[in-house]
């Protein structure tokens, strides 16, 4: 009998009538079916076990398999076939087919390295590469960083892994294979190849000089050079011209020292100037030759004895400034003029020492008397009979009277007679105009001229005064001793000297006087130049080396001596003293005669200085000046031309193509290796170096070798003195020279560094681990990726 109300099992079970316990639907559970079966159970009673996939959930009902997005089959134990995703795996991917597949799940694209976007349709963006974009690229100076792998594309100039290098000297350009082309020390752009020239050199490949007046870096500095003075391209330092000196070449040579550097020494004598740049002495006045060392000739004077003298009557020139010096008795710039009236001799400075007479001898200083008188001095009157100028002219008076010496007029006193009546009657007469004729008998006796008494005339003695004194006495009655000497006469009536001539004196006792010979030494030596004038004839007696009648000239050149009766033996320009003989070698010869040149290696006066010069140079004998061969130049040829210049003092220019450089004596082109061709203009055709190109390159397969040094200039990835060899595994590059930097085993390209991966790894160094790693067609090389989606490793 039905006596229990059965509970609400509501909608997931029903009330079990007979036991009052709820019979549960399948899939629910509890007493009440208020409970679904727990996870993993399904059923009646919840009591059969699921057999889904872990991440599946089980229907409580029926048992069946609710498979989450991505999982398919029975159990949901099988993934989504790739392609699909979602739900029962219905769902299509809509990834490009550069991507690894979609997410089963949620159908979102897993891109392969390198790309990313919702369907794998874009690259990395710059500066990131990998899977899933995630890597921050480390290529260095804006090198390309490969979107999959990192690698990185360097730009031109740069080399390395990450590109952080730049190109080894010598090359430039992509990958560096370029080889630069600058000389001179230049260095080239790692990426242009453009030549960076060294201080004083320009031009694209840097063979060229500085322009005149610039120089150091780019040719950008101003020369201060002065004078002429070559400024060096490379460090501005000045080569003074010939006659200058100073850091700027703005000092002229000290004196004493002329030509390039100031070093020659000035050979000019006799305060001769020397000219700071040739040496070339310019003398002073009164001197000429080579070194100043010959005095003016005589007629000469002035500098270099270039002027002629102009003196007159005798007159000689001073040799300095043409100074005329006058004879005795003539003044006057050129000696034109006689002494004035009352003066002569020397400077017509000695006044005339006449009595009656107002003038003189300009020369002599003789008298010139005033009518009536005669004598040295004009203190004598003329002798009787005669009177007037020159006592020429005859008395006219009568028999017996005198007349006055200077008018002739006649008649005396008694006792006095003579033109003036200054003198006693003469012998034999007395009284008025001695008018009265003595009566003493004796023809020696003398009257007294006023009363006519007899006496012995002077000189004479006796009874009769008939004896003439003795040679030796004189006077009355011959009683006074003669003093005269040196042959003087004695007169026996007044022991008058009469002296013979050149000597002169009371006694005779003195020889004539400097300068003065003959009777009375009256007469006025002409003797110059060290003349001695004869006191008998006034002859002048010349000395060695002057004739002339006064010994005013000197001996005509070539001659010399007594008479300058002998020839001069001096040769090629030497002047022969005119004494003695001896010769005075000019600039340049030596010897007795002047007959011998300067032996090589010496210059100058007497040949004793010692020539500078260098290279060969040839010294100028007479001034030691060197004339340099050819290729050399300076004061003693001791610079080689510069670089650019050649020949006879390096005026010729090099007319060459590459560094200027030419032989500096031939002026033919040093071509510099490398270059070829009579301006040195072509380079070496490709598989030729050296000196002309004149050897063959001995490289392997098509690299090219150094054309100045034959070197094998090695193209990247191969070394080797030949480039014979491959790069090793751990270099690349140009020649090897570079390290590569590839880990876990990676491959190193020996061309361009890039790393080779291995299939687990990624990055430009190979570092770095694959994230995401599919069994199957996912796993393929970096390399077969690349060649999938079609991008290009460069």
């Amino acid at each position: 009998m039905c006596q229990s109300s059965c509970p609400n099992c509501g909608i997931r079970g029903s009330c079990n009538k007979q036991t009052g316990v709820c019979d549960c639907k399948p899939g629910f559970t509890g007493n009440l079916c208020q409970n679904e079966c727990p996870p993993g159970f399904h059923g009646l009673g919840c009591l059969m076990r699921c057999s889904c996939h872990p991440d599946a959930t089980c229907d409580p009902q029926t048992g069946r398999c609710i498979c989450p997005p991505g999982k398919r089959g029975h159990d949901c134990a099988t993934s989504c076939e790739s392609g699909y995703w979602g739900q029962e795996c219905l769902s299509k991917c809509q990834c490009k087919e550069i991507c690894l597949g979609c997410d089963p799940v949620t159908g979102q694209c897993s891109c392969e390295a390198g790309f990313t976007g919702d369907h794998c349709e874009k690259k990395c963006m710059a500066g990131s590469y990998g899977q899933g974009c995630a890597q921050q690229c480390q290529c260095q100076n804006e090198a390309l960083c490969d979107h999959v792998s990192g690698a990185c594309t360097c730009s031109p100039g740069y080399a390395g892994t990450y590109c952080e290098k730049m190109c080894p000297d010598g090359f430039y350009g992509l990958d560096c294979g370029q080889m630069c082309e600058c000389r001179n020390g230049a260095r080239c752009h790692h990426i242009t190849g453009a030549c960076l020239c060294t201080a004083g050199w320009a031009g694209p490949h840097c063979i060229l000089e500085c322009p005149d007046g610039h120089f150091g870096e780019q040719c950008s500095q101003t020369c201060e050079c002065q004078n002429g003075a070559r400024c060096d391209h490379v460090t501005g330092r000045c080569s003074c011209a010939a006659g200058w000196t100073g850091v700027s070449c703005q000092l002229p040579c000290p004196a004493g020292q002329y030509g390039e550097h100031c070093l020659g020494q000035c050979l000019c004598q006799n305060q001769g100037s020397c000219d700071s740049m040739t040496g070339q002495c310019s003398c002073p006045p009164g001197w000429t030759g080579a070194a100043c060392e010959l005095e003016c000739e005589e007629g000469r004077f002035g500098e270099n004895c270039t002027q002629a003298c102009s003196c007159t009557n005798g007159g000689k020139c001073d040799r300095v400034i043409g100074r005329c010096v006058c004879l005795p008795g003539w003044i006057g710039k050129l000696c034109q003029s006689a002494c004035s009236k009352g003066f002569f001799g020397d400077g017509c400075e000695q006044s005339c020492d006449c009595v009656h007479s107002s003038s003189c001898h300009h020369v002599t200083g003789l008298c010139e008397c005033e009518p009536g008188w005669r004598g040295a001095r004009c203190d004598k009157p003329c002798l009787p009979g005669s009177y007037g100028a020159s006592c020429v002219q005859r008395c006219q008076c009568h028999a017996g009277v005198s007349c006055h010496h200077e008018t002739g007029s006649c008649g005396c006193p008694a006792g006095l007679t003579g033109p003036g009546c200054e003198k006693p009657c003469p012998a034999g007469m007395f009284g008025q105009n001695c008018s009265q004729l003595c009566q003493c008998s004796g023809d020696q006796e003398q009257c007294h001229p006023v009363t006519g008494k007899c006496s012995c005339l002077s000189g004479y003695y006796g009874a009769r005064c008939e004896i003439r004194c003795r040679a030796g006495t004189f006077g009355p009655n011959c009683k006074s001793r003669c003093s005269c000497i040196n042959g003087g006469r004695c007169d026996f009536r007044t022991g008058t000297c009469y002296c013979p001539p050149g000597f002169i004196g009371a006694d005779c006792s003195s020889s004539c006087p400097s300068g003065y010979y003959g009777k009375d030494c009256a007469k006025l030596c002409s003797c110059g130049e060290g003349g001695q004038c004869h006191s008998t004839t006034g002859k002048c007696i010349c000395p060695p080396g002057r004739i002339g009648q006064s010994c005013q000239q000197a001996c005509p050149r070539g001659r010399y001596g007594l008479q300058c009766r002998n020839t001069c033996a001096c040769q090629n320009g030497g002047l022969c003293d005119p004494a003695e003989g001896s010769c005075k070698c000019g600039l340049g010869w030596i010897g007795r005669r002047c007959d011998t040149a300067c032996s090589q290696g010496k210059y100058g006066v007497d040949c004793v200085q010692d020539c500078p010069c260098l290279n060969n140079g040839t010294c100028d004998r007479f001034t030691g000046t060197c004339s340099c061969t050819a290729g050399y130049y300076g004061h003693s040829c001791q610079h080689r031309c510069s670089s650019g210049f050649f020949g006879v003092n390096c005026a010729h220019t090099c007319d060459c193509k590459v560094g200027q450089a030419c032989n500096h004596v031939t002026g033919q082109c040093v071509c510099p290796p490398g270059y070829y061709g009579p301006q040195c203009q072509r380079r070496c055709e490709s598989g030729r170096f050296g000196l002309s190109c004149g050897q063959t390159c001995d490289c392997v397969g098509e690299a090219p070798c150094d054309p100045s040094t034959g070197q094998c200039l090695c193209p990247a990835g191969r070394t080797g003195r030949r480039c014979e060899k491959a790069c090793g595994g751990d270099r690349f590059g140009p020649d090897c020279s570079l390290p590569c930097q590839c880990s876990h085993r990676a491959r190193c390209d020996g061309l361009s560094g890039r790393c080779l991966c291995p299939l687990t790894w990624l990055g430009p160094t190979c570092s770095e681990a694959l994230l995401h790693q599919t069994p199957g067609p996912l796993n393929f090389s970096v390399s077969q990726r690349k060649r999938r989606a079609g991008s290009k490793t460069t």
